[in-house]
């Protein structure tokens, strides 16, 4: 899974609804410009260099605050706003992602859920921890 999906996927639970929906590629375009705003030519060359003159009106981005209702976390907030971001280059990956602080809790060694037993959180595969081996200390609490 990508991290644009991630971010998707965290901004849909929140909302309860798609955050980007549309009918055809198209429309699903023109949803994500009215929140991100336009992208620059920059982020549509990092997305795609081999396309020429592609232009879009000037659309200011959407407050991210806007977006979601005032009881959502700033914290989810703020991790989406890394994620859904057009250049790939410039978004958090999803190991990056879970080292967000909106995920703080969950390294705690004394995190729980009354009634419910928590799932390992933590046996990364040397695969998944050799994309960024820089990161597994952070990733992996000296707890566990």
């Amino acid at each position: 899974m990508d991290a644009w999906s991630i971010g998707c996927v965290i901004a849909e639970l929140f909302l309860e609804d798609p955050i980007f929906p549309g009918d055809s590629n198209a429309d699903q375009l023109i949803e994500i410009i009215k929140i991100l705003g336009s992208p620059q030519p920059q982020d549509v060359k990092a997305m795609n260099p081999n396309l020429k003159d592609f232009k879009v009106p000037a659309i200011k981005p959407h407050s991210w605050k806007k977006v979601f209702k005032p009881e959502v976390d700033p914290l989810v907030i703020d991790l989406i706003s890394k994620v859904l971001v057009y250049d790939p280059e410039k978004r958090l990956t999803p190991l990056e992602a879970l080292l967000h602080p909106y995920f703080d809790e969950l390294r705690s060694k004394n995190f729980s859920v009354p009634g419910k037993t928590i799932p390992e959180l933590f046996n990364f595969t040397k695969e998944e921890l050799s994309l960024q081996p820089e990161l597994a200390s952070r990733l992996i609490p000296s707890w566990y």
